[in-house]
């Protein structure tokens, strides 16, 4: 009678307990470490060629519109002198993220933005990418002053995850991809010629000039990215991170017309 009320009592308890456990470990947006992050607004101050500190520039996490998105906001614009030197120039980047399955962040759309001038002789460029993961196919648009210069589609490689320049960036900082700064991480990205990879290092071998402007900072990484990310002559981009993954300095080395652009974290 003994061994029966046992038997039924370990039934019950597995009947009640196992449901629990199985969903316990699934990591809900509520419980992803990304929403420490929400609502952060970084400030940084811009300077390149002959110009100091007269550009400024933002990064922004916001809780997107649909629940479980998330959208980043990257956004540059000239200032006094070099406003006028560069007709205004506004460079703005953006994504809307979602929680993959996997747990890590992924992009549903990154669009690039670049404005100059104002009223009759404003001029813009946009950049966008859509990601339609259920057809597994990117849709790669081009818009010039208001009228569509290309719309295609284009397949993901099957089974590989895809991740732009934002998406990659957030989950670097919350270390989904490895230690920064201490080993090399590929970040497989789309680019409309092909599936290339985001590669990170450890940035060594600088010029006198780099280092002593990255001179004492927590993490130190070397980032090589599409030239059309930026708009730039080659791969480069060197970035620090404070002891909290918050990026700290930057360098996009060899801009088109600018050179090298570096930004600072401003202190509160």
């Amino acid at each position: 009678m003994k061994k029966k009320i046992l038997k039924v009592f370990l039934i019950l308890f597995l009947v009640l307990w196992f449901p629990v456990i199985s969903f316990s470990n699934v990591l809900t947006p509520l419980d992803h470490p990304v929403m420490d992050l929400v609502g952060e607004s970084l400030r940084y101050d811009i300077s390149f060629l002959w110009f100091d500190t007269l550009a400024e520039g933002s990064l922004q996490l916001l809780q997107g519109e649909q629940e479980g998105t998330f959208h980043v906001i990257l956004e540059a614009k000239t200032l006094g002198v070099a406003a006028f030197f560069t007709r205004d120039r506004v460079e703005k980047y953006q994504t809307l993220m979602e929680i993959g399955p996997s747990g890590l962040l992924q992009p549903l759309w990154h669009s690039s933005h670049t404005i100059r001038g104002s009223r009759k002789s404003r001029k813009e460029k946009i950049t966008r990418y859509t990601y339609d993961y259920s057809s597994g196919r990117v849709r790669y648009e081009r818009i010039k002053n208001g009228r569509q210069r290309s719309d295609k589609w284009f397949d993901m490689d099957e089974g590989e995850p895809l991740f732009d320049i934002l998406s990659a960036l957030y989950n670097l900082r919350l270390g989904f991809f490895g230690q920064s700064g201490e080993e090399i991480i590929e970040i497989p990205t789309f680019h409309r010629k092909g599936t290339q990879k985001i590669v990170v290092k450890p940035l060594l071998k600088l010029n006198k000039k780099d280092k002593k402007f990255f001179a004492g900072d927590a993490v130190q990484c070397r980032i090589l990215v599409d030239p059309e990310v930026f708009g730039t002559k080659g791969r480069d981009v060197f970035a620090s991170f404070d002891f909290n993954m918050r990026p700290q300095k930057g360098i996009i080395k060899d801009v088109i017309g600018m050179g090298d652009v570096k930004g600072t974290l401003r202190t509160p």
